[in-house]
């Protein structure tokens, strides 16, 4: 029980890290501007971790010659499509 608070703790600060970097006033979630820079950022991280992921499974699955990690590479590629129509989204969320 204790590790999953460690787990959790760790996980909320990485967050909270993320959001005071990239986010301008990110305490204040009332705004819209904050909250579709939060969007916007989630979309990116989403984007960026998907694309890790899909690089590395995609050399690991050639390397050892496994069909379903290499499948598994691309089904991660499509999440990452994913997070540019989260994107696409709150960008389109902005207009008035």
């Amino acid at each position: 029980m204790k590790q999953n608070k460690q787990k959790l703790d760790q996980q909320i600060g990485i967050t909270n890290f993320l959001l005071r970097f990239f986010v301008k006033n990110s305490h204040d979630i009332q705004e819209p501007q904050v909250r579709s820079a939060v969007g916007k950022m989630s979309g990116l991280v989403g984007i960026v971790c998907n694309l890790l992921l899909a690089g590395s499974k995609f050399v690991v699955g050639i390397l050892s010659a496994s069909v379903s990690i290499t499948a598994d590479a691309l089904n991660n590629l499509s999440d990452a499509a994913s997070s540019i129509v989260t994107l696409i989204g709150f960008k389109l969320a902005e207009k008035p």
